[in-house]
C-alpha cells in the first residue's frame, strides 16, 4: 500500500502541470487576457479574481538566538480567474476585478509589516502560520465587505470610495517598505 501510494504520490508532483500564476509584483496591472478560467455554470456575477498571498519561512539557529527571514508573495491565479463572455471589455468591470487584486496586495503588504515586527519565540512554524491566519481571515473579509458594499462593483459611488480608499492604504503601505 505505501509503494501505491509513493507512486501515486510521486505521479501527482512530476506529471501534473502546476497552475500558472504570477505575482503582483510581475504585473500590478491586470488585463481582459489574464482572465483564462472558464466561468462555473450557475455563476451569477460577470467576472471573478482568483488571487492570493502565501508565505515562505526559513528559520536558523545563530549564535543561540533563533532568526527567522519570511517572504510574502501575492499570487494571480489566471486558469481560475475567470469572465462571463470571453468578448468582454467593460473596463468597469476589470477596474472592479482589479481591486480585488489590489486588496489581496494591500493584506499582503500588511502581512511584511507584521512579520517584520516579529520576533521568533519556541516555534517559529506555528508562530509565523497563525499571524497569517489572521490576516488572511482579514484579507477574505476585505474582499467580502468589497463586493457587498459596491453590489459587485454595480454601485459607481461606493466602487469609488473603495478605489480610493485601497489606493491610498497601497500607498501608505509602500512608504513603510
Amino acid at each position: 500500500m505505501k509503494v501505491v501510494l509513493f507512486c501515486f504520490s510521486f505521479f501527482l508532483f512530476f506529471f501534473t502541470d502546476p497552475v500558472e500564476k504570477f505575482t503582483y509584483k510581475e504585473r500590478p496591472q491586470l488585463v481582459w487576457n489574464d482572465f483564462k478560467g472558464v466561468p462555473p455554470k450557475n455563476a451569477q456575477h460577470f467576472a471573478s479574481v482568483n488571487s492570493g498571498m502565501g508565505y515562505r519561512l526559513v528559520s536558523k539557529n545563530r549564535d543561540g538566538k533563533l532568526a527567522t527571514a519570511i517572504d510574502v508573495t501575492t499570487y494571480f491565479y489566471p486558469q481560475l480567474s475567470w469572465k462571463k463572455n470571453s468578448k468582454e471589455n467593460n473596463q468597469d468591470l476589470l477596474k472592479h476585478e482589479q481591486l480585488h487584486w489590489d486588496i489581496s496586495e494591500l493584506y499582503a503588504r500588511k502581512l511584511r509589516a507584521a512579520y517584520k515586527k516579529y520576533i521568533p519565540q519556541k516555534n517559529p512554524k506555528k508562530e509565523v502560520d497563525y499571524i497569517f491566519r489572521k490576516f488572511e481571515k482579514e484579507r477574505l473579509q476585505a474582499q467580502n465587505a468589497y463586493d457587498l458594499e459596491t453590489k459587485h462593483g454595480l454601485l459607481k459611488d461606493a466602487q469609488e470610495k473603495w478605489s480610493d480608499k485601497i489606493r491610498e492604504e497601497l500607498f501608505k503601505t509602500s512608504l513603510e517598505a
